[in-house]
């Protein structure tokens, strides 16, 4: 009797990791791998990559970048209004947040290095949007996930 109850509750444990595993697809941009949860759609155009699905629109540049203040200055003369910006590290990378918003749409732009790499990555929401906390921001788990490919 011990035995078939254990079986059924391995069996449970089983079904209920199965049923909560979050399926996540690879992309592969330029030298770079990352996954993010099924849903996004991808389009690629010279070295910007977009990806997109029903809450969110990212943005992802690798390559040589301005300074970070210099890279805001173009952004506000171009009519961005500047919200706020903060240094952080996350997952032992460094990272410069800048928030914007332009014509109703919140941006948030994300400059850090990774394995010898620069990246630039933008999540823009509506206003009435908030900023995903860290498990459900797809920025956080890009980088959770970003890898050099050869």
């Amino acid at each position: 009797m011990k035995y078939k109850s254990f079986f059924i509750l391995l069996l449970l444990l089983v079904t209920l990791c199965s049923i909560s595993a979050i399926y996540a697809d690879t992309y592969v941009i330029r030298n770079s791998s990352f996954s993010l949860p099924d849903g996004y759609t991808l389009s690629e155009k010279n070295n910007q990559t977009v990806l997109y699905n029903d809450e969110y629109v990212l943005t992802m540049y690798e390559g040589p970048i301005l300074s970070t203040q210099e890279a805001k200055n173009n952004r506000i003369n171009l009519g961005y209004k500047f919200i706020g910006e903060r240094d952080y590290e996350f997952d032992g990378v460094e990272i410069n947040q800048q928030n914007y918003n332009y014509n109703g749409i919140n941006t948030c732009v994300y400059t850090f290095e990774k394995n010898n790499q620069t990246y630039i990555i933008t999540l823009n929401l509506f206003e009435n949007q908030d900023v995903p906390e860290y498990a459900d921001n797809p920025v956080t788990q890009i980088i959770d996930t970003l890898e050099t490919v050869n």
